[in-house]
């Protein structure tokens, strides 16, 4: 029972790390880009998961489990269309684009790693999964996600608010930029764009 406890102690921690820098990916001050930086958040969370329970882990897979659930939820969906599009009409629309994308974000970050921790747990594998059990899960998770997630949003805009929090983000929308436009121009690989996406976002993450 202890083991136990201790077990879901540490898959916790991966899930409320991912949630957290998810929420902060839902804020990447750069449109469309958010969600992306989403995705990768919840495949590394993913990855993180299945090497706890000694899980082999498959991208492809990963991919389609990730995409699968998250498009079950239509409003999960609808929320991250609006949100991304309202981030590019100007000011207002940014700010609350930005805000509800955030919460989306965290929310099903939250309900991924829960439910596929649950389905680990009971030693499942990515071969093995129900749709319908682990898309019940997800759902039952999402709503509790989106309570979590909204008060790091909260803690996140408060700190934006500050004069150190707007230089820190202004200048992680030129590090993204930068990023992207070596992308474009073939100067690096995927897994090289990917992997410095998620430090930048995990550097401003760090500092709240």
């Amino acid at each position: 029972m202890e083991e136990q406890k201790k077990t879901n102690l540490n898959v916790d921690d991966i899930i409320n790390r991912h949630m957290y820098w998810a929420v902060g990916a839902g804020l990447i001050p750069v449109p469309v880009m958010d969600i992306a930086a989403v995705t990768a958040v919840q495949l590394d969370m993913l990855k993180q998961v299945c090497n706890f329970y000694n899980i082999n882990y498959s991208e492809e897979q990963g991919k389609a489990w990730v995409g699968a659930l998250v498009s079950s939820s239509l409003s999960a969906v609808l929320a991250r269309i609006g949100s991304s599009a309202l981030k590019v009409v100007p000011v207002v629309g940014s700010f609350v684009g930005a805000t509800s994308m955030a919460i989306v974000s965290g929310a099903s970050t939250y309900a991924l790693g829960t439910a596929f921790s649950r389905h680990f747990a009971k030693g499942g594998s990515l071969s093995d999964i129900n749709k319908s059990s682990l898309e019940a899960v997800y759902k039952e998770k999402l709503e509790e996600g989106k309570a979590l997630a909204g008060k790091l949003k909260d803690k996140y805009v408060k700190f934006l608010e500050t004069p150190e929090g707007k230089e820190k983000e202004r200048n992680m929308g030129r590090r993204l930029k930068d990023l992207e436009d070596m992308k474009k121009e073939k100067l690096i690989t995927e897994l090289e764009y990917e992997k410095a996406r998620q430090k930048i976002i995990k550097d401003l993450m760090g500092e709240i």
